[in-house]
């Protein structure tokens, strides 16, 4: 785990293949109209038809908490446990968007990694609805949708808890050398 202490150095190099305004995915001007439980039932509607996104809406003060915790310390580690062990994601956090690729791809490639899944936080509902709508686009189906969701409630979990955020997110990106592998790995129930 010695060669994870140096990533939240780097940014991955990639184009990004995924909606970046909330108006590139719904009719921005009829979604204002609606009620803030409306805008999250259609956004969930919809997306649960979509084999590669995932959706979920959070909180202004979510929204906040997680944006000042991510741009503070961007990079982070997420598991995906399968029938056989698991692996883990290296997520990066880069203004609304949070790319997360496999870990052992970004130690061989570096910022040439490609992103297994790209999470983007859309705030233009923020100002009217106190809401944030998330997506999650999957880009490399070696993640299912059901994981991807993982994905993101670990990376909410993770930003949002602050000891976890101190424990494992902070002192991977600001502290490498006390980022403690195996008491992450406890906590997350990992074979090591």
């Amino acid at each position: 785990m010695k060669r994870l202490t140096h990533l939240a150095q780097y940014h991955f190099s990639f184009n990004y293949p995924c909606p970046r305004k909330l108006r590139e995915v719904v009719k921005l001007s009829l979604f204002e109209k609606e009620t803030t439980d409306k805008c999250i039932d259609l956004w969930t509607e919809y997306h649960n038809t979509r084999s590669e996104n995932i959706s979920d809406a959070i909180s202004k003060k979510e929204y906040d908490i997680l944006k000042r915790q991510y741009t503070q310390s961007p990079m982070f580690l997420v598991p995906i446990k399968k029938k056989t062990g698991h692996f883990l994601l290296l997520g990066q956090a880069q203004e609304k968007s949070i790319l997360f690729t496999y870990l052992e791809d970004y130690k061989l490639k570096g910022t040439k990694a490609t992103p297994y899944f790209v999470i983007t936080l859309f705030d233009e509902l923020i100002p009217t609805k106190q809401l944030s709508l998330v997506r999650g686009d999957i880009i490399n189906f070696m993640i299912t949708k059901p994981e991807a969701n993982v994905v993101w409630n670990l990376t909410l979990k993770q930003y949002l808890t602050p000891d976890l955020y101190q424990d494992f997110v902070f002192k991977f990106n600001h502290s490498p050398h006390e980022f403690n592998y195996e008491a992450y790995s406890q906590f997350f129930q990992l074979q090591i």
